[in-house]
């Protein structure tokens, strides 16, 4: 089942690696959803060729209303979900996740997501299943990357799962609702699923942020009335940090609904594991806290500035991010380091290589995601490297974006 709003550069791509799959008795929905470029053009020509392609157009409502109306029409056992702009990273991927959930009776069966950069590199994202098992989802916690899933439809109609009629962060409370219903699911150790990062740039309005935050409400009412302790150490916890960017210039302007609904959401977290986000307690600790930001970012660029050697470690992402928006302030850019090189290669003309090629001296510049940052840091010290500088780069983000 497939959104779809003014993808025309995508959607070709997305369709044929639908319909080069091995699994052939399938039905695909594409729910076009008022789009003023080609797209709905595309759709029809590609239903004129394929017979189990049905194609349907309304008005613009959103991608979580457009999945709710393919919900209600599939006729299928098993429904998935694809965004246009994105493609299955094998020919096999929706035989492997079928035959699996039927063979160990899984109403649900996922495998692991790669993202593919600008320049064609593939990154690893999400948590990563190495081996084919049943996991508890209790036990698991994430509730994020519903497209590498697939759902039995009995499921999500016997519980009346759908998906909240929000513009952003819709899919988060659609996946958690289904993973409680079900209880447990089926992993694969094969890579399903490839989607696009950073060719777009999301505008994040009052309303759209205000979605965002009833998101992120209804997954903590539904982490808390299951006691799902898991969800919250591995995702909920940190949550509204994680969205800092995006809540900083409507919380600091001081709107109600923004704060009426981090209050709300504290009020869920402490009645439920007895602490809330310090960050957001009010808007003077909001202030403060983006205040320690720039102080540390202007802390790293004089140092950017000092060192003699300057390498960035993280050849993803964030390290891109940090090579674009500060790479400047190096007076002696070496390159990029990793922990692990796979083969050659060089990004923007700097060479990739392992940390342990470069000198201890070096200013060893941490740009890398939220989760592996501690380990990274920890492995540093044991190499002995003097000088290191970590800051998360959605932090900066929000430093350049909003300060």
């Amino acid at each position: 089942m497939i959104p779809v709003y003014n993808m025309e550069t995508y959607i070709e791509e997305c369709l044929d690696s639908i319909f080069s799959q091995t699994l052939k008795e399938i039905e695909v929905l594409c729910i076009d959803d008022g789009s003023t470029d080609r797209s709905y053009e595309i759709l029809k020509k590609y239903r004129e060729k394929y017979k189990n392609l049905i194609v349907f157009h309304q008005q613009n409502q959103g991608a979580g209303i457009a999945r709710n109306k393919g919900i209600q029409c599939a006729n299928g056992e098993y429904i998935c979900f694809m965004d246009p702009d994105d493609y299955y990273a094998q020919e096999q991927a929706l035989e492997l996740l079928y035959r699996n959930a039927k063979e160990n009776h899984a109403v649900i069966c996922g495998g692991n997501i790669v993202g593919v950069l600008q320049n064609g590199k593939l990154e690893r994202q999400g948590r990563w299943f190495s081996e084919n098992k049943m996991i508890s989802f209790k036990d698991y916690g994430n509730y994020f990357y519903y497209t590498t899933y697939i759902f039995r439809l009995e499921l999500l109609r016997k519980n009346n799962i759908l998906f909240p009629p929000y513009r952003r962060y819709q899919d988060p409370p659609f996946l958690l609702a289904a993973m409680i219903a079900a209880q447990e699911f089926y992993a694969i150790n094969e890579v399903i699923y490839t989607y696009r990062i950073g060719y777009k740039e999301v505008k994040f309005s009052l309303p759209v942020v205000i979605d965002v935050l009833k998101g992120i409400r209804d997954c903590f009412t539904m982490a808390k009335e299951n006691n799902l302790i898991k969800v919250y150490d591995e995702q909920l916890k940190n949550i509204l940090s994680v969205h800092l960017a995006k809540i900083y210039p409507y919380a600091y302007e001081n709107q109600k609904e923004i704060w009426n609904l981090i209050d709300e959401i504290h009020e869920i977290s402490m009645e439920w594991v007895g602490e809330i986000s310090d960050i957001f307690t009010n808007l003077e600790t909001l202030k403060d806290y983006t205040k320690q930001i720039k102080d540390r970012r202007d802390d790293m660029i004089a140092q950017c500035h000092a060192a003699q050697e300057v390498v960035i470690y993280g050849a993803g992402k964030a390290g891109m991010y940090f090579f674009q928006n500060y790479g400047k302030e190096c007076k002696c850019l070496s390159g990029f380091a990793v922990s692990k090189k796979e083969k050659e290669e060089f990004i923007e003309g700097y060479e990739v290589k392992e940390i342990d090629n470069y000198s201890r001296d070096a200013l060893i510049i941490v740009a890398v995601g939220k989760r592996y940052t501690q380990e990274i840091l920890n492995n540093l010290e044991r190499m002995y490297f003097k000088n290191v500088c970590s800051i998360d780069y959605t932090e900066l983000k929000m430093v350049e974006n909003v300060l």
